[in-house]
Order: C-alpha cells, then structure tokens, then sequence
C-alpha cells in the first residue's frame, strides 16, 4: 500500500470550493477568525479594504489554501496584494485557480496569521456587493450578498459552511449620512476608544460575530430610513431606502408583530433562546432572491414586506411565510448549518416547514396548512414528475455547482416530506428531536444523519430504509385506491396501490389518514401506515357503509400524486359545492387538478366547474387558487376555437366578481385573474377603462403596480391602443419600481424588432439589473406569442452555462420558466429535445432542462387529446 500525500488528500486545486479540499482543510484548520476594515465610498466601483485572517493549523498541514475567485478578470476590478504571513512579507504564494496558496515555510504549526490587502468589484448587478441608486431621491445603497459561495470574489477566504469563522468588521470612509448594518452592532467602546475613529464620524467597528460561515456574514450601508420595534427583546430595527420610508411606516406595526411573534414561538419550539445578539430586518429594493438568512440580520426583498398592490389574503400569507421562514434560519441554518450544500434542504425545508408552525400561531385566523398545501404542494410535485428531479440529498461536487441545488425539491418538496415525517414519526417525537439537533450543534454543523439519529432516538424507531426512500431517492409516489361493495352496500375491499410516477422502482413508506364521504351522515376517517409495498388492504375499512367517495390523503399530510378513483371523481365535480370543510375543498380541487395534468380530465371541464362553483366560493385562498389554474387552462391548454367560445362567458364571471364580490379581497383577486383572461375587445376595453379611471374596483386603490400590469396584459394581446398607453404611464410614473414594470410591459410587444432588442439587452447590456430581465422574461414570452418567440428558445438554451456561471440563484430556474414556458408546439419539444441531444451540458443543468420540458411536453400533450378547433 502505498500512503497518500497531503497533496493527494486535499485533491487537485479545481476552480471552485472542490469537496475533497473542504474536507481536508476542515479536518486540518481550526478556530478561523477574520478581520476586516473595509472602505464604503460613495460612488466607488470597488471595495477596498485590508483583512487579517487567524487560523490554526496542524502539524500535518503542508500549505495553506486560500479562496479567491475574480468574477470578470477582464474588468480588473479584483486584486489581492501585501501578503504577510507570520510577519513575514511573501512574494511566491501562488494564484491558481480561484485559489490562493501560501507555501509551508510561512507557516507554523498552531496559530497562522496572514495579513493581506484587497480590491473587489461592487456593481448594479452581477457583484457580490451590489450597488443600488434609487433614481426617485438618488440616494445610493450598498448591500452584500455572499450565498452560497461568493464571499471569495468579495476578499479572500475559507469559502465553505463547515469552517465556521468569527468575524470582527470596521467600516471607514463611510458617509456621516449613511448607517450601515452587519450581522452585530456597533462597538461604540472601541471607537469611543481609537483616536482615528474621534477624528471622524466617519469609521465605525461592529462586536466580533459569533462563530458564523461565509456565507452568513453581510452588511448593507446607505441613507437607510430606521425604525425601531420598541416592543421586541430582540434589538430589532427595520431599515428602508428613505423613498418607501412613508410605505413602511404604514406596514410597521404587523411587520414588527409578525418577526416578534414569530421568534417567540421559535425560542419555545426549539427549546433554544435567540441565538443572536439582535436581529435586524433590511428591506434590499430588487433583492435577487425573497429574503437573505444573515444571522442577526435579515435582508428581505422590499416588495415581500411592503405590499406593491393592495393585498389579498394569499399576499398577507406569502408575506409572512417569507419573514417567519427566514426567522427560522437564525436557528436552523445560522445557529446549526448544513455540513455542505448536499443538505442544502436542512436549513431551507425546515426553514419553510417551520414557517407554517409560526403561522398557526400568529396568524389564527388562518388555516396554515391549507395554505401550505396551496403555496407549497403543487410546485413541489409539478418538479417531481419529471425527468429533471433529483433526491432531496444531491450530491454536490463543488460549491461552484451549488446553485442548482436551489429550487422546488430543496424548497418544496423538502417541508412537505416534514410535514409526512412528523405525521409519521407523532408530533412530540418530532419536536423531541429537533430540540436535541439543536442543542448537540449549537454553533456547528451538522448532517441529515445527525437529524435521523435523533429522530430515532425519540421515536423508539429504526429509520434508516424510511429515511433513504424520502431523502436519497427521487420523484415521488402516485398512491390510488380500488374499492368495491358488496351487494349489501358495505366495502368488501379496499386496497390502496403505489407506484413510481418515474417508473423507476421507488417506493415511499408514509402515513396517510383517508376519508370516507357520505351524502347523509358525517365522515369517517381511517389512519393508514402505507408501508414500502406496491399495495396493501386496509382492512379497517371492510364492512363499512358504501361511501359517497374516497379521498385517500385527508388534511395533506402525504406527500405524492393522490388522484381520485373514477366514481370518487364523478361524485365530487357533483357534490364539490356542498363541501364546506375548506381546507378539504382546497384539496378536492387540486386532486381535480392533477387529473387535468395527467390528462384524465379536460381542461375544458374544470373551468366549466369553475364556473359553476366559483360564484358562490368565499375563500380567498381557494378562489385564487382555482383561478390560477383556470388561467393556464384557458391560455394554454384550450385551442383558439375553445377559448373563443368560453372567454365571454368567464370574463363575464371575472368582471362581475372583480365588481361585486363580498370581500375587498375577492374582488381583487378576480381583478388580477380577469387581465389574463381578458381576449375580446368587450374585455380589453374594461381593462382599458380601469386604467382610465371610469371603472373602478370597490374597496382597491388602483397602484402603480396594478397600472402596469393592466398595460402589460393589453400589450401582450396586441390591443392597438397599448404602446400609447404605456408611453403616457412611463411618463407619468417615473420611481425604480415603475421603470422596471416599464421595462418589463415593453418586452410584451409583439414585434420581431423589439424582441431582438431585448434578448441583445440581456447578454449585452452590463448594467441592465437581474431584477429586470426577470421582470421582462415573462413578458417576452406571452403564451399568445409563442410563434414570434420560438426562434428565441435555442439561442435561450445555449446560454445556459452562461448564465449559471454569471447570474445568482434562481435565475437559470426563472429563464428557463419564461423561455420554455412561453412554448406549447411539437416544433418546442423538437428544439429542447434537438438542443439536449446535441450540447454537451452540465447534469444539473441537463437536469434543469427536463424538469422545464416537461411542462412543455405535457401542454402538448393535453391539447392533442382535448383540444378542438
């Protein structure tokens, strides 16, 4: 045998953060601190700054590995100089791929001192320091974000969850009118105590931070409006850009409740008080994500708190969801972090699940799981049907692949698996468990492995088969049930069958709880352990009373593809109207839904059952959620014949529930659905007079937002009358926001030069913000224009690697959404499948493809069997 050298264990230096190198300075670096003095200059193009970095070593360790990676070397915006190591000026540490590696003869065994200057890149977009200019007052913001691997193109660093660092940060050159915010809060003894600090009020030092990953650190810095909870034990303050100052204070007071309630509730259900010195709430204007876990400081994206619209019921959850999901992280993921990216969903499934723990609590009025099955169920299994899913666990290679971890299987399908797990497992076992998880890696890192160990330990249970099937293996289960009667009007059998929607083997072990229906009497229930077979008899149901219908996951706590048995199906489009248990109703629409989906079910005949049903309909959540499906029934499923013939009928019902409705929430709700339908001339000239001012919904004030959006749809239609409506709103309306909705309604023309001007842009134009393309990409892609938009879809494709390699989180999710999701042809399918077969392509991103393609794939589908011209 011949033994491994040191080089050997930490694998060749790849580009990236590779995992045999993370593994190897995790188990040789410790006790890492970093110190950074950084200036903030208005204006500036680069941070600048020095750092000190600690780390012990031990004996073995034969060169030190730094990660620094320049984002744009042709920018020369980036650069590291200076180095000293040990007090010892350097001259021969190498830069080799986004790495920086110090040779052994610097170092020592114990502690190792390197002490470097710095440059890197702050720009409006494509930076992991951002710039912000708010065009309204020209006021300038500056706002960090590192997740999941970025701190190294920021100053060099360990970049990698599992070697958690304190970091100590001073500021200088900052604005005397600029506050600055970071992850603890000012040391006002040690700049009391510096004289160069006395000097100006121009400098200021933040506490050490606790034990912390890269990932977690952050500070934003500009002329923030602040606001103070007075009520919180938390230190908490809110900061805005000083344009939305007079917004926030409106929201501030359920803005404040909502965080503060929320920790509460976090403290007592992990058993574990807050573990931070305070907690901080900074509203980012185009945030590129919904909100940043900074512990001690959460950034959220501006429009999640501050509502852009008057909002529904739906609006109020997603709000809360997001703030008590990032709440939750100062815990799960801050407090005890993944080990690695692979168990990326530890932290943001639990953070999800957890949020609608906290929603039970404090928003009562709201049926919390109702609305997770609602917000959180069907982009989960809309992923996990597909080719292009993966496990819950994904290997992760390099953190420079670590983006494509993020998406509906680590964000939805990992809390619904929770919610299963705790059904399974029994509610205080859980919880059991999770105070144990919590209280042995306080501060550390931990794996999925740690978390089943404790799951095993409170529940009695040995759950390693249970564990491997819901984590380490994808897609998911179709679960139906075949029952029949005997001639006495009893069930005779009643069988529940598994299968793999991928057809690849798989089987989930889970508790479901089944509802029998009857017409006379009141409902019975049935708790079933499905174990890992392909089918099992419920044997409790034998000799009971012939049900109305059966469904087979009664209060959403399975997690798989539950459609209803044919005479189940008949029965409840019969008797959907006379269910008055919401949250089932919600689930009965779904299950109608996915039969859609599979096409089992013409999209034609949910929306006549809409129709039907909706009048009568008076929770928000449901109605919103029905018409969201409607909606793509009718823009993409149905052909032209089909929605000539239904769009007056619908848009009657829309426009006379956007008028009319009981609630102001309803009426809004149909408003918003009521754009997307709108095809006739009658229609669009409604649209056209809401704009105006002539026709008005009771109870909504008529926002910028709503105004654009109202433009948007008439553009997208080619109403002839649209550019000169947008061309006045552009005019009159002239804040961030309004530009961006601007930039956005432009990419809805239907013309070949406007659409060429706009995919040029977003390769081309440097300083167009993300937030844009995002905002256009939908637009651009109008379902009604498919024809002009197919030949956009290959040059789309291609740009992939592009893309992941340059742009943030979700963003390849979110183009792939806007440029295959536009499409519903076999000429589509053709180019995806032509481009897949053709292009050597990354497997996440190969993945990312299928999981897209097969929205596309199904449309086509489900046209070919249903659609009548």
């Amino acid at each position: 045998m011949v033994q491994a050298t040191e080089q050997d264990d930490k694998g060749a230096l790849e580009a990236g953060v590779p995992r045999q190198l993370a593994r190897w300075r995790a188990a040789h670096y410790r006790d890492v601190r970093y110190a950074l003095s950084i200036a903030l200059e208005p204006g500036a193009d680069r941070l600048k700054g020095t750092e000190e970095i600690r780390v012990t070593l031990d004996a073995s360790v034969d060169e030190l590995v730094l990660d620094w990676r320049v984002v744009n070397p042709q920018a020369q915006t980036a650069s590291v100089r200076g180095i000293v190591v040990n007090g010892r000026a350097i001259n021969d540490a190498r830069f080799t791929n986004e790495h920086i590696v110090i040779p052994k003869t610097y170092l020592v065994t114990g502690v190792n001192v390197v002490e470097l200057t710095f440059e890197s890149p702050i720009s409006t977009s494509g930076s992991a320091v951002t710039r912000y200019v708010d065009h309204t007052d020209n006021r300038e913001y500056l706002y960090t974000l590192f997740v999941p691997s970025d701190a190294s193109t920021a100053f060099p660093c360990f970049d990698q969850p599992d070697l958690k660092a304190r970091f100590k940060l001073t500021i200088t050159n900052v604005s005397p009118f600029w506050k600055v915010v970071s992850n603890t809060s000012a040391d006002w003894d040690a700049i009391a105590d510096d004289v160069s600090f006395k000097k100006s009020s121009r400098a200021i030092s933040f506490h050490e931070t606790q034990p912390l990953s890269t990932y977690q650190f952050a500070f934003a810095a500009g002329e923030f409006a602040e606001f103070k909870d007075e009520a919180s034990p938390y230190k908490t303050h809110l900061y805005v850009r000083q344009s939305q100052a007079a917004r926030a204070r409106k929201e501030l007071a359920e803005v404040f409740r909502l965080n503060r309630e929320g920790l509460n509730f976090y403290g007592r259900y992990f058993d574990h008080k807050f573990p931070f010195p305070k907690y901080d709430l900074v509203l980012i204007p185009e945030f590129a994500y919904g909100g940043m876990e900074h512990a001690g400081a959460t950034f959220l994206r501006e429009d999640g708190v501050l509502f852009p619209s008057d909002p529904t019921a739906n609006d109020v959850a997603a709000r809360a969801e997001l703030m008590l999901h990032e709440a939750a992280h100062q815990w799960f993921g801050d407090l005890v972090t993944m080990r690695w990216f692979d168990d990326l969903w530890l932290k943001e499934g639990f953070a999800t699940f957890m949020a609608y723990k906290a929603m039970e609590q404090v928003l009562p009025q709201m049926n919390a799981w109702k609305i997770f099955y609602q917000r959180t169920k069907p982009a989960a299994y809309t992923t996990d049907v597909t080719k292009g899913t993966t496990p819950i666990f994904q290997e992760i290679p390099n953190l420079s692949a670590a983006k494509s971890a993020y998406g509906n299987i680590v964000y939805r399908k990992a809390p619904s698996m929770l919610r299963q797990a705790e059904f399974y497992l029994g509610a205080d076992n859980f919880q059991r468990a999770i105070q144990l998880f919590v209280k042995e890696h306080a501060f550390g890192n931990a794996e999925w492995a740690d978390l089943v160990h404790a799951f095993e330990r409170t529940s009695g249970q040995k759950l390693d088969t249970w564990a491997d099937a819901w984590v380490r293996r994808r897609g998911m289960a179709d679960v139906r049930v075949d029952w029949r009667t005997d001639g006495e009007g009893h069930i005779q059998s009643f069988t529940l069958m598994q299968r793999d929607v991928l057809n690849e083997g798989g089987l989930w072990p889970m508790r479901l709880k089944i509802l029998l229906a009857y017409a006379d009497a009141p409902p019975e229930t049935l708790i079933v352990k499905l174990a890992a077979a392909h089918t099992a008899e419920v044997d409790e149901a034998h000799g009971r009373r012939t049900p109305a219908w059966v469904f087979i996951n009664y209060e959403d706590y399975g997690y798989g593809q539950f459609l209803l048995d044919p005479v189940s199906r008949a029965r409840v489009m019969q008797q959907l109207g006379g269910v008055h248990d919401d949250f089932l109703r919600m689930l009965l629409w779904g299950a109608l839904w996915d039969a859609v989906r599979v096409t089992e079910l013409a999209p034609a005949d949910y929306i006549e059952l809409a129709l039907k049903l909706l009048p009568a309909e008076r929770d928000e959540t449901i109605t919103q959620s029905v018409l969201a499906r409607v909606q793509t029934a009718f823009n993409r499923y149905l052909s032209a014949a089909q929605q000539r013939a239904l769009a007056p009928r619908l848009e009657e019902l829309l426009a006379t529930q956007m008028l009319k409705a009981e609630t102001a929430g309803l009426r809004i709700t149909y408003f918003r659905a009521f754009q997307s339908i709108a095809t006739t001339e009658a229609a669009r000239a409604k649209l056209k007079a809401l704009l105006a001012g002539t026709l008005k919904v009771p109870g909504m004030t008529l926002r910028t937002r709503d105004r654009f959006d109202l433009v948007t749809a008439l553009i997208s239609r080619s109403d002839r009358d649209a550019p000169a409506l947008l061309a006045k709103l552009s005019a009159q309306e002239q804040s961030d926001d309004a530009r961006r909705y601007a930039y956005a309604a432009g990419a809805a023309q239907a013309s070949a030069d406007v659409k060429q001007k706009y995919f040029d842009a977003y390769f081309k134009q440097r300083d167009l913000p993300e937030s844009w393309i995002e905002a256009s990409a939908g637009p651009f892609n109008a379902p009604q224009q498919s024809e002009l938009t197919l030949p956009y879809l290959a040059p789309a494709l291609r740009a992939l690697p592009e893309l992941k390699r340059t742009r943030k989180i979700f963003f390849v999710n979110n183009w792939l959404a806007a440029f295959v999701g536009g499409q519903c042809s076999p000429q589509a399918v053709s180019v995806v499948h032509d481009f897949l077969q053709q292009t050597p392509l990354d497997r996440d991103l190969r993945l990312k493809v299928l999981e897209t393609s097969d929205g596309l794939e199904r449309c086509v589908r489900i046209r070919a069997k249903f659609a009548r011209e």
